[in-house]
């Protein structure tokens, strides 16, 4: 199953195109790891026949004995694609039999072709390949051991990749063991290294695991990604970007540069940039929910409501109990109009994320109720209790600051920012929740991406906005760049004024 070999074909309603391991359907395109390519493209020829587990190992891992683990991963990564492409065929389990695809009328469906065009083989060529053959009789040992070790290395890879980009702590656990064999397999591969690297949490062995890489290969993106971001609060910004910028320019497709710009242009406000970023990361990782999430906030940033619904829904059936889809469906509820709904979402207790504290599931209720009743006893209590709750954690006080602008509390909403971005004020942030483990305490909730976003929009219009953004540095960043907030997400900003 040579994928550089397949030429581009349609089924149903999305076209394949092996070479690039993509898939392109009515809602966008994805693409794909080599074997799970392999693994669709196996099922499409088999045109509405059942292969067992055994025919896909044979056919897309040579034959080869892995766990049932990869295949399932491997089909399961083959439906997200569909799903995400919006293609109008599945992939059927077949109990205790294997699996096949449905959906499709396969009496009127082309044959894939399996030879890309204008690609013949001559009698010269294959009486050279006889004769390469023979060599290969001759050290064929060597070459076969080469070729186990190289595809189980990039297997390890592959699955590691597919992992990381989950939310469920337990696959980060995954990822690092895969990574951690596939520098056992290969100790001199940079690869390897530099995506364990970004794989760990532990930010001085992250580092020197970076260090590693870049000792192999001076170049390595995922290695110099993860130096620049832990230096990003020791550097200037400029300087921290034009880091970022270098490294896409050598490694165009690295998703970790990708998403750390896209989260800090949205922080800047640069909305547009931060699209464009996002999107790129979703086309090299369509399997990594982060940028799905971040697509449903960005179609609600520029007013497409119903897009941004559909993509949080539709992203929490391809990962259910996702904290940050689930944070997104309850804002984007929140703050549109539905508090109702935003309570009973609340309410689903299967639907929650496993480590959602009662300090966050007490800061959400009071916000909705007030919200949804519009009474100032309601509001004033909303108010005390996200004030509260504020400190805990760099995530309850951004939500105490989206809900409270909602609300109108804007003084509220104004000694809760002190706080988080100054550490000043009556409610000072505790040590990066500290306090409150939950999927609020990344400190990655300390940024002001949610500073411009609709919730916030009584925020940027107040008058101590810009005074706020030039404490916390934004102002020196958008004068030294010449590049301003977009003018929807400006509010009291005025570039003439402060440039």
């Amino acid at each position: 199953m040579q994928l550089a070999k397949r030429g581009d074909f349609t089924i149903g309603n999305a076209s394949i195109r092996p070479s690039l391991r993509k898939v392109e359907g009515p809602l966008g395109a994805a693409t794909g790891e080599p074997r799970v390519i392999q693994v669709l493209l196996a099922l499409t020829d088999a045109q509405g026949a059942v292969l067992s587990r055994e025919d896909l190992l044979r056919i897309c891992w040579d034959g080869r004995v892995v766990g049932d683990d990869a295949i399932n991963r491997a089909v399961a990564e083959v439906r997200k694609i569909l799903a995400t492409t919006g293609a109008a065929f599945e992939v059927e389990t077949v109990p205790r039999v294997g699996y096949r695809i449905t959906g499709i009328d396969w009496e009127g469906q082309s044959p894939p072709t399996f030879v890309a065009e204008g690609e013949r083989f001559n009698r010269r060529q294959l009486v050279a390949g006889g004769i390469v053959a023979t060599a290969l009789l001759a050290g064929g040992a060597a070459v076969l051991v080469h070729r186990k070790r190289q595809s189980e290395f990039d297997n390890l890879i592959e699955r590691g990749r597919v992992l990381r980009g989950t939310d469920d702590p337990e696959d980060q656990k995954r990822a690092e063991v895969l990574f951690r064999k596939a520098v056992a397999l290969d100790a001199d591969s940079a690869e390897a290294w530099g995506w364990l690297a970004i794989t760990l949490d532990d930010y001085r062995t992250a580092r020197e695991t970076a260090i590693t890489a870049l000792h192999l290969d001076p170049k390595e993106p995922n290695a110099r990604a993860l130096l620049a971001y832990q230096q990003r609060d020791l550097e200037s910004w400029t300087r921290w970007e034009d880091a970022l910028l270098e490294i896409l320019k050598d490694a165009p497709d690295n998703a970790y540069s990708l998403n750390e710009l896209a989260f800090f242009y949205q922080g800047m406000g640069r909305c547009r940039d931060s699209w464009d970023l996002n999107e790129r990361a979703i086309r090299v990782e369509p399997f990594n929910s982060t940028p799905l999430h971040r697509r449903a906030y960005k179609n609600w940033i520029f007013g497409r409501v119903s897009e941004a619904d559909k993509i949080a829904d539709h992203g929490l059936r391809l990962w259910p109990g996702s904290p940050y889809l689930w944070n997104a469906r309850m804002l984007i509820y929140a703050c549109t109009g539905r508090a109702e709904a935003a309570l009973a979402f609340l309410d689903d207790l299967a639907s929650r994320p496993p480590n959602l504290t009662a300090p966050s599931v007490a800061s959400w209720r009071a916000a909705l109720v007030a919200i949804a009743s519009g009474s100032p006893k309601d509001i004033a209590e909303a108010e005390r209790i996200c004030s509260e709750t504020a400190p805990l954690a760099p995530g309850l006080a951004a939500n105490a600051i989206m809900l409270l602008s909602y609300l109108g509390r804007l003084d509220a909403a104004y000694r809760v920012a002190e706080g988080l971005f100054e550490s000043r004020g009556p409610i000072v942030q505790a040590r990066r929740g500290i306090r409150t483990q939950d999927l609020y305490s990344d400190e990655a909730w300390g940024r002001t991406q949610f500073l411009f976003i609709p919730a916030t929009a009584n925020f940027r219009d107040d008058p101590r906005f810009p005074g706020l953004c030039e404490r916390i540095g934004h102002v020196a960043y958008w004068r030294k760049r010449g590049i301003w907030p977009d003018p929807f997400v400006r509010g009291a900003l005025d570039p003439a004024k402060l440039a």
